[in-house]
């Protein structure tokens, strides 16, 4: 027990003098670091008293916006009371980097006013023309104006009114309207010249359709032609003196197989339209159709017309010795037709062979512009192509016409265009043609 104390007692003493040793090196450390001193403020001078002074107070506007006085960060932006609502709908993502918000269909279209005044970049002036001398006399037609603007585009074509420079082409029946170049211009100013000196004076105009089955008839008569230039190919044309002509035409008739399909004066007001066409309608069974009542089904019938349809539109020179004219021929043939028979459902349930009709058909076209002297004719060859079927003639002339075979035929088809001079009906009496409102004007350039 007694050696038992006099460990404890040991561990004390070493215990303590090492506590003591520990505390004297701290108190050494401490004793040895200077102690800093601190130095008394400064006088503040004028610039730092306004930034020590105290902040004024924000003040509360009226209509509850915070004031310009009130301070605030320069990156904020100053809110109003409606922008603290909640009832305001939050602004959309991107509305601020949008210069020109979308229309609200969402179409890209912009339409503008445009400008005050037409452009003048080229030079372009205004014109009015007065057409009264030449529309108040054509009774054959409620729009004699058309003519003049047909005449206009044939002779400047369409692409200068739809590009650039700008251009404007316009009438009714008294003003024909233009702005355009001063070149542009001269031309509609020599084509509405040729109307109204003319005064819609009635012109004859002879046409002959023929047609031959060897084209061999130009053997003789080459040397007493003269060719004229043609666009559209497989189509010749000549001129030839009335003399010549008559000649040419005598020696025809003499053959077995020329035959002559029509043969008309035509009453034409200057510049205006006129129609020839021999057509024969021809029915036949296009196709079958299932119904529900009897027998079961419904049989569909179309119409063909056959034939030829010849329209002419001259204008002369006030002087009558040059004549213009555009000339639109169309001949439709039907070879035969193709029968096929189709199995049709019967309303008792069983089925029927019903017959339907396919046609076979040959066609060819003419449509081109001629200028020669009036004095002379002017004779068309349209190839070896169909043979028109004898029709009814609904020109406002005596035609002549004579049987053709009744099996399809190929023949050289030729045309006499000749200019007979004025008709003895004064101007502003209606012409004895056509109505212009069956010709399709779609297509007149």
């Amino acid at each position: 027990m007694t050696r038992i104390w006099m460990t404890l007692l040991t561990l004390l003493l070493i215990g303590g003098s090492t506590f003591a040793q520990e505390g004297e090196r701290v108190s050494s450390q401490a004793t040895a670091r200077p102690i800093p001193t601190v130095k008394p403020p400064s006088p503040l001078n004028e610039s730092d008293k306004a930034a020590a002074a105290p902040l004024p107070a924000a003040t509360t506007e009226t209509s509850g916006a915070v004031s310009d006085s009130a301070w605030r960060n320069p990156n904020d932006t100053i809110k109003t009371a409606s922008a603290y609502s909640s009832d305001a709908a939050p602004a959309p993502m991107g509305a601020a980097m949008r210069s020109e918000p979308l229309p609200a269909s969402g179409s890209l279209l912009k339409v503008t006013s445009g400008l005050n005044e037409l452009p003048h970049d080229q030079g372009q002036v205004w014109r009015d023309y007065d057409i009264t001398p030449y529309t108040l006399r054509v009774t054959s037609t409620s729009k004699p104006e058309q003519a003049i603007i047909d005449w206009i585009l044939r002779e400047t074509g369409t692409d200068v009114w739809f590009g650039s420079p700008l251009g404007l082409l316009h009438a009714d029946k008294n003003t024909l309207r233009v702005y355009h170049t001063p070149e542009m211009q001269q031309i509609v100013r020599d084509v509405v010249e040729d109307f109204v000196e003319s005064q819609a004076e009635v012109k004859t105009l002879g046409l002959r359709l023929v047609t031959v089955k060897s084209p061999n008839w130009r053997r003789l008569a080459y040397r007493m032609m003269q060719p004229v230039s043609v666009k559209t190919p497989g189509i010749e044309a000549w001129l030839l003196s009335k003399e010549n002509a008559a000649i040419l035409l005598d020696s025809l008739r003499k053959r077995s197989d020329y035959k002559e399909h029509q043969a008309a004066n035509l009453l034409i007001h200057n510049g205006q339209s006129s129609a020839v066409s021999m057509l024969k309608p021809q029915t036949f069974m296009r196709s079958v159709r299932a119904t529900a009542a009897w027998p079961g089904y419904e049989l569909q019938s179309d119409q063909i017309e056959a034939g030829f349809s010849l329209e002419v539109s001259p204008l002369l020179a006030p002087d009558d010795k040059t004549i213009d004219a555009v000339l639109k021929c169309s001949v439709d043939q039907i070879e035969k037709f193709v029968n096929v028979d189709i199995d049709v459902p019967t309303a008792t349930g069983g089925s029927q062979t019903i017959q339907v009709q396919i046609p076979q058909m040959v066609s060819w076209r003419l449509h081109e512009r001629f200028r020669w002297p009036s004095d002379q004719v002017l004779l068309i060859s349209c190839g070896v192509v169909a043979q028109p079927d004898m029709g009814v003639s609904t020109a406002a002339s005596f035609p002549i016409s004579l049987p053709l075979p009744s099996s399809p035929a190929r023949a050289d088809g030729l045309m006499f265009v000749e200019y007979l001079g004025p008709a003895k009906s004064k101007p502003g009496q209606a012409a004895v043609t056509p109505s212009s409102a069956a010709i399709d004007n779609r297509g007149r350039y």
